[in-house]
């Protein structure tokens, strides 16, 4: 590897672990929101779409959105770029639609799916890593368990799926 690549592969490092800090310290005001407001809450989105949370999550969601596409379209990989947006999407539109509505449903569904389709790509493209893979059946557990526990509590199993694909994340960011 000649210099030029050498010196080109740091200073893109250096960017993703910007981006990655970046989209922590946005990611983190939502989970302290959704954290100190906790009390007796069937599920995530209960607190998330709320009219008291919903545009301050919206914000640095958004925020978060753009240092993700920016860390994948440093990753230099079009089709993560293309599900990472697509999964941003339907982020923001179940933040915005009422918990209670098909819509939300609809989003909830398509999010959960663009995340599971991710974590499938990225497993593929390292070639099966065992980490990725014992991740991303846990991600499909507790995805399974949220539809089937829908009209109960599902905080703790949403809370999970979240953690699961940030933990899922991060780890495929140092396995790069």
């Amino acid at each position: 590897m000649d210099k030029a690549n050498v010196k080109e592969k740091i200073e893109g490092s250096n960017n993703k672990n910007t981006y990655l800090l970046f989209m922590i310290f946005c990611y983190l005001i939502p989970i302290f929101i959704v954290y100190f407001n906790y009390d007796s809450h069937h599920s995530v989105s209960s607190i998330i779409c709320s009219n008291k949370h919903k545009y301050i999550i919206l914000f640095f969601m958004f925020l978060m959105g753009l240092g993700t596409i920016l860390y994948e379209v440093e990753r230099k990989d079009k089709f993560s770029t293309i599900i990472i947006t697509m999964l941003l999407f339907s982020l923001y539109g179940l933040i915005c639609i009422n918990e209670k509505s098909i819509l939300h449903f609809i989003f909830s569904f398509l999010t959960f799916a663009f995340i599971i389709t991710f974590m499938i790509r990225h497993y593929i493209l390292t070639k099966y890593n065992t980490v990725l893979l014992i991740s991303l059946l846990f991600e499909i557990l507790f995805a399974l368990y949220s539809v089937i526990q829908l009209q109960k509590n599902i905080f703790f199993s949403e809370v999970l799926l979240l953690a699961n694909f940030a933990f899922y994340f991060i780890y495929l960011h140092f396995l790069q």
